[in-house]
């Protein structure tokens, strides 16, 4: 087998591979009682390397140091029936309240403008390419305390990108428009001129409905008192929509940010709507009463600039209506990830003594645990898209089996990882998962889902140094959870997902062993892909290289 079969002296007598003992059944049987207690049964998948680990022992005295470096790409998640892409989750056909849930009132108010319930606010089709990379270096010293038990050291390097492409408006369904600073005054003056006509509309109907059954004979009461009904109507329709011109469309600078477009049908409607509104008031108001103009409208398009902002001006996602968002745009991090410390024990190992092949089965098996300590800066969900490169402090539980006859071996290995809480910048309530959260944050505990993991890497020796390797994974994640009760986490669920893959394997350590090498050294490389997985599970494509090397610190050479 070409990783690190034993690495006793040459000078040990050859013995054939015995069946499992007495003792060592019982340590089995304790470590594997050990790891039931300490599984749950739910987990939940984080982007973390798999195929990494085998039953290799580091021999006692030795140092052996591990570089594994895995490139994870993807640009596509599962759903149920095939699969959905990074951008789909992004764009939308008509950019509006199910993006920005604050546009929601504005697109309310807009249907009392129009009279039409069915009214929808769009600024128009948002379409969005998007991928993501990790790159994920663990890097580990483990040491052999004795010829059983090691302990070791990992810190992770990790990388993690979001690309994100941005196309705004590439159709002509918007029907309303952003704002920019240089407009919002005249927006301002125009929509306030329309609240306040509207206003005195209201406020005169309101005191002849009160005054004129007391005095028939009033300047203006003969119509009020013929439907007096028809008039209390007509005042409180002016008032409504006076109040829903303020809520939607904003009648100062500060509140004045979107605006119907020129032509659309949405500025049609209220238009008409303006006009009958009129023609009710000035039944019992005369002529002049009502609005003598419309609504502020937008004669421009909504831009990729209107989105995003330029030059230091945010656009309408730092607006108010859109809650102060960050621009969309490519992320990058770059974190130097927190220690975790560990110890492994060889609870069996038949592998022989020496290099000579033995035609019986060869078995080990090795338990470890280990400690991740890791203090987090606070990720925010502000900004949209970005791939958090860790979940935090963690315990962790392993434990791997290496089988060998002939020239056929493989490993079989498990892991399990239960994450601490830890203070993220959360939404106030709604889904915190969502790639459009509900605007307005606050700090939350996150607890991340545990990952159970499971891999099966078959082998297949040729000589004394190569392999070819085959790979199949499963790895399960249980829905994470924050301590907010207003959170209603509709993303908050488990996950599963199956991978394969293929690898290749170079080992000198049997070389080293017979003194033909002068340097102990494994390289392997391993491709791997999610071929299936439930919803939201990201169908990755990862290449990993692992390079361990040993460093003789007491006892050998």
């Amino acid at each position: 087998m070409i990783t690190l079969r034993d690495m006793r002296p040459l000078a040990a007598p050859s013995r054939r591979p015995a069946g499992p003992s007495f003792a060592d059944r019982r340590r089995v049987a304790i470590a594997a009682g050990a790891l039931l207690l300490v599984l749950p049964a739910a987990a939940r998948a984080q982007a973390e390397l798999t195929h990494t680990e085998d039953a290799s022992p580091v021999p006692a005295g030795m140092l052996r140091f591990r570089a594994t470096t895995g490139w994870t790409r993807f640009d596509e998640r599962f759903i149920a029936g095939g699969r959905r892409t990074l951008g789909d989750e992004i764009s939308a056909t008509d950019f509006g309240p199910q993006q920005l849930p604050l546009l929601a009132p504005v697109q309310a108010a807009l249907q009392t403008l129009t009279g039409d319930a069915t009214t929808r606010l769009s600024l128009g089709h948002l379409a969005v390419y998007s991928d993501a990379r990790t790159v994920t270096t663990p890097i580990v010293l483990e040491y052999g305390v004795t010829r059983r038990l090691s302990i070791g050291v990992l810190v992770p390097i990790v990388q993690t990108r979001r690309a994100v492409s941005v196309r705004v408006n590439t159709d002509s369904s918007a029907n309303v428009g952003f704002l920019p600073a240089r407009l919002r005054s005249a927006a301002a003056s125009q929509n306030a001129a329309v609240y306040a006509a509207y206003t005195r509309a209201a406020d005169s109907i309101a005191a002849l409905v009160s005054r004129c059954p007391a005095n028939p004979a009033a300047a203006g009461c003969a119509a009020v008192n013929l439907n007096p009904s028809d008039a209390s109507s007509a005042g409180a329709q002016a008032r409504q929509f006076a109040d829903a011109l303020r809520q939607s469309l904003g009648t100062d600078t500060t509140t004045t940010i979107v605006a119907p477009r020129t032509g659309s049908a949405l500025a049609t409607s209220i238009d008409a709507q303006r006009a009958a509104i009129n023609a009710r008031v000035q039944k019992y108001l005369g002529a002049t009463a009502g609005a003598s103009t419309s609504v502020f409208l937008q004669a421009s398009p909504f831009s990729y600039i209107d989105l995003q902002g330029r030059n230091g001006v945010g656009g309408l996602l730092k607006s108010a209506l859109g809650g102060g968002l960050d621009s969309l745009q490519t992320t990058n991090k770059l974190v130097l990830g927190g220690a975790t410390v560990g110890a492994q024990f060889m609870v069996f190992d038949h592998f022989l003594a020496d290099t000579v092949s033995a035609a019986h089965v060869q078995t080990r098996l090795a338990v470890g645990a280990g400690f991740r300590y890791e203090a987090l800066p606070t990720d925010s969900a502000r900004t949209l898209g970005v791939i958090a490169p860790s979940s935090g402090s963690a315990v962790e539980f392993k434990g791997a089996m290496d089988v060998i006859t002939g020239n056929l071996g493989g490993t079989v290995a498990a892991h399990y990882t239960r994450f601490l809480p830890h203070t993220v910048d959360a939404p106030l309530s709604g889904d915190p998962i969502t790639f459009w959260p509900i605007p307005g944050f606050g700090p939350a505990q996150l607890t991340s889902g545990a990952i159970l993991a499971i891999d099966v890497t078959p082998r297949l020796l040729l000589g004394n140094s190569f392999a070819l390797d085959a790979h199949y994974g499963l790895q399960h994640t249980a829905a994470p959870s924050y301590d907010r009760a207003t959170l209603a986490c509709t993303s908050c669920v488990s996950q599963t997902a199956h991978r394969v893959g293929l690898g290749v394997r170079y080992s000198t350590v049997d070389s080293y062993l017979r003194g033909v090498h002068t340097v102990p050294v494994e390289v392997s490389f391993t491709h791997l892909q999610t071929v299936a997985g439930s919803d939201g599970v990201a169908a990755i494509q990862r290449d990993q290289v692992q390079v361990r090397y040993f460093f003789t610190i007491r006892g050998r050479r």
